[in-house]
């Protein structure tokens, strides 16, 4: 099992705020996409993974649950502990 907590304390379930989006994870992606990630910098959201690696898995959407199906409509991303603060 992956440790869930990584620098700065921060784990699964945790409150914070987007505070910066690395270069690294806007590089490749279409001129909307990168618009659409840039303008959740300021916003809150809550930690739901810590991978392997020590990403910091984040989403902005929202999910629908249909009986034993859902559905999750947005972004969901990884990036490093320095892009995110505690709220």
């Amino acid at each position: 099992m992956v440790a869930q907590t990584f620098m700065n304390n921060f784990k699964v379930g945790d409150e914070v705020v987007f505070i910066k989006a690395p270069a690294w994870l806007l590089r490749d992606l279409p001129d909307d996409e990168q618009r659409e990630i840039l303008a959740f910098v300021g916003r809150a959201v809550t930690i739901i993974d810590i991978d392997k690696f020590g990403y910091l898995w984040i989403g902005f959407g929202s999910q629908v649950d249909c009986g034993a199906e859902s559905t999750y409509s947005g972004h969901s991303f990884a990036v490093t502990a320095d892009c995110l603060k505690m709220q």
